[in-house]
Parts: C-alpha cells; sequence; structure tokens
C-alpha cells in the first residue's frame, strides 16, 4: 500500500504544462566576466534608448528608491493615453507580461480557455492557475494560428482566447481578420503584443479596443526597448474592462521605473524607427544565412528572431546530431541560442529560435554555425 501522503504534497496543484528550457542568468559577479553573445532574448538588438539610461541613473541618484512606487502609475498612463489617443481609463500598468494575462485571467469567472501553440508555457499557467482549463490552439498545417472554426474543426472547443501578435516562437504576425472572428466567438480575448514594435511591418491591435470590449492587449516596455532587467508592461483595454481587471488586480507589482520612463516612451519614437529599418533588412538576411547552413531549416519569420529546425538526416553527416549538442557546441564557442524542447505545442527536441542581433554579432554566429556543423 502507497504511503500516505503529506498535507502539504496532497495540497499541490499539478503543473498546467511543461516548461521550456529556463536559461538562468549566472551570478551577478561572473556576468562582466563572460563574452557570451546572447542570442536566445528577443529584446531589442539597437539596445536601451541612452535617454532610458540617464533617466533611470538621475532617479537612483536623486534618491527615489527611497519612495514607494505610485501604484495607479499616473505619469506613464497619462503619457501612453496621449500616445494612443485612448483614455487613461483605458490602461492598467503592471510588471511583467505573464503578470498582466494573469490579471487578466483571474477577472473572469472559470472557463474554457485556448492557447495558441506553440507559445510560451505563461499563457496556460495564468490560465490555469486562475481556474480556467486549458486547451491549446494549433493550426491544421505549418504554426499559423487558425480561426475558431478551424480550430473547432481540429476538437479545440473554448470559450475564451489567448493569442500574440507577434508569436512567439514562431515569430508570425496575427490577421486581424482572425483577431475579430475570435473577438465575435469568444467572451474575452488576450493579445500579447509584447515585440510589436520589432516586426516586419506589423500593425498593433489596439485600436480596435473601442469598440471591442472583450478585447485587452498587453505591450511591454522590455522587448522594444532592451529593458528585460526593468520590467514595466501594460493592458490596454476599454475603460470599463480596464475598471473591471483592477478590481482583482494587486497593483503592488508596478515598478518605480514606470513613472521615469512615462514621458520617455513618447520621445522615443525615433530609436524605435531606426531599429525597424534595420529589421526590415536584416531579418530576411539572417533567414537566408541560417537556411544555407546544412542541416537547419527556417520557418518565415515576421519579427526579430527566426524559429529554426536541425535535423542531421541520413544523407548528411554533420559535426553534431541534435539540437541539444548544436546548442552545448555554441556556448563552448562563446553563443547562446534557446532551445524549445518543452515549448507547448511543440513535440520533439529539433527546434531552436535565433534572436537578431547587429549584424556583426549575426554574422560571427553564422561563421560558428558553419564551423559546427559542417566541421570547416
Amino acid at each position: 500500500m502507497a504511503p500516505h501522503p503529506t498535507h502539504a504534497q496532497s495540497g499541490v496543484r499539478e503543473c498546467v504544462t511543461a516548461l521550456p528550457e529556463q536559461l538562468l542568468p549566472p551570478p551577478y559577479e561572473l556576468r562582466t566576466e563572460m563574452n557570451w553573445i546572447d542570442f536566445s532574448g528577443t529584446a531589442n538588438p539597437l539596445g536601451t534608448p541612452p535617454s532610458f539610461i540617464r533617466a533611470m541613473k538621475d532617479a537612483l541618484a536623486a534618491g527615489e528608491l527611497n519612495y514607494p512606487p505610485d501604484r495607479e502609475a499616473h505619469a506613464l498612463r497619462g503619457a501612453l493615453a496621449r500616445k494612443f489617443g485612448l483614455p487613461v481609463g483605458s490602461f492598467l500598468v503592471g510588471s511583467t507580461v505573464g503578470d498582466m494575462v494573469r490579471a487578466v485571467a483571474q477577472t473572469y469567472r472559470p472557463c474554457t480557455v485556448g492557447v495558441a501553440v506553440p507559445g510560451p508555457a505563461e499563457y496556460a499557467l495564468a490560465a490555469g492557475n486562475a481556474g480556467h482549463r486549458v486547451v491549446e490552439i494549433a493550426g491544421p498545417g505549418g504554426f499559423v494560428v487558425p480561426d475558431p472554426t478551424a480550430a473547432e474543426r481540429c476538437g479545440a472547443r473554448f470559450d475564451a482566447a489567448v493569442l500574440a501578435n507577434p508569436g512567439y516562437p514562431t515569430s508570425r504576425l496575427l490577421p486581424e481578420p482572425t483577431l475579430r472572428a475570435y473577438l465575435d466567438a469568444c467572451n474575452w480575448v488576450v493579445v500579447d503584443e509584447r515585440s510589436i514594435e520589432l516586426t516586419l511591418g506589423g500593425e498593433s491591435m489596439a485600436g480596435l479596443v473601442s469598440e471591442h470590449r472583450n478585447l485587452v492587449v498587453v505591450r511591454s516596455f522590455c522587448e522594444p526597448f532592451a529593458m528585460p532587467g526593468v520590467p514595466v508592461s501594460y493592458c490596454i483595454a476599454h475603460p470599463d474592462t480596464i475598471a473591471q481587471i483592477a478590481r482583482f488586480y494587486d497593483s503592488s507589482g508596478v515598478p518605480m521605473f514606470a513613472e521615469v520612463l512615462g514621458e520617455l516612451s513618447l520621445s522615443e519614437a525615433e530609436h524605435l524607427e531606426r531599429t525597424r529599418e534595420f529589421l526590415d533588412s536584416e531579418i530576411p538576411w539572417l533567414q537566408c544565412m541560417l537556411n544555407l547552413v546544412p542541416g537547419i531549416d527556417i520557418f518565415p519569420a515576421e519579427a526579430n528572431y527566426v524559429m529554426c529546425s536541425f535535423d542531421e538526416g541520413p544523407e548528411l553527416s554533420l559535426g553534431v546530431r541534435s539540437v541539444e549538442e548544436l546548442a552545448a557546441r555554441l556556448r563552448l564557442a562563446g553563443f547562446l541560442i534557446r532551445k524549445l524542447e518543452g515549448t507547448p505545442g511543440l513535440s520533439n527536441g529539433r527546434y531552436f529560435c535565433v534572436a537578431v542581433r547587429t549584424r556583426e554579432d549575426n554574422e560571427k554566429l553564422i561563421a560558428a554555425l558553419r564551423e559546427i556543423v559542417t566541421g570547416c
């Protein structure tokens, strides 16, 4: 007879889904000694605007850390209202994108939530931890998000949905007609747009929130302004929807820098425009060069990261046999890529993702890949 579980063990919920590879940063004292070039993240390859760095430095020097942050984020919400041409009440500020998705999910009564896959595990965790039943939305072919009718034909029935524009790691934009179909079919829909500024002409869906009270768009400063260590994210929705979410949201996670960066988010349009111009040529270039490496196949990319697969194949004799071995050899050579093993919607370990960096760094990665894979 199996032993009776302890009280603590019996009270633990099962995990909604397996977590993909987590690239944990090394201890602070070791970071300056490492010279890895990181292709695993999705932040802006042109880096953080100097004005942001100066503003944060000045705020620290002025003793801003001595005061608790404004939980209502008045300065940032006011700036966002001017930027998007929406009422201040259309915005709710928090820390991470996962924090924002959880805020929405916990607002609504438990239901069945469809989550687009492949996609980050945080979507399913946010919905599942809020008491919802989670089902995967997968296209019948390829990695394009199907419309609700096609998803139902594939066996996925749901009352709400969590989507992304662009998707990660698929790097595909969400067509507006597809989103409108979900808005017609679902009680509520969340669209993660954390990387929308880093795409090939991608357009935000935020303009639809005024006419669709069941739409919540989530944006972030982390990716477009290369600040993964300073998480500032926000929801955009109809003011009535934001008011409903705020009733159940603990705003203690709003960071102090949300106020510091408020006005700067309006004045850095030039930085984002330079980034777009760079990505317009660099995304296609990196796709082409990756696809020329033996054993690597790429999937069409519309954002600043490229989803790839690696398969040695019986007809090839390559220097590595798997993504695991390829990633390990790249680490030894000073490069980090994101393995996608464990990512919801990807059933085997053949996939990995490479972010777009500067041309100099991209060329170094391609050269290292060729040497590792071909041995020359």
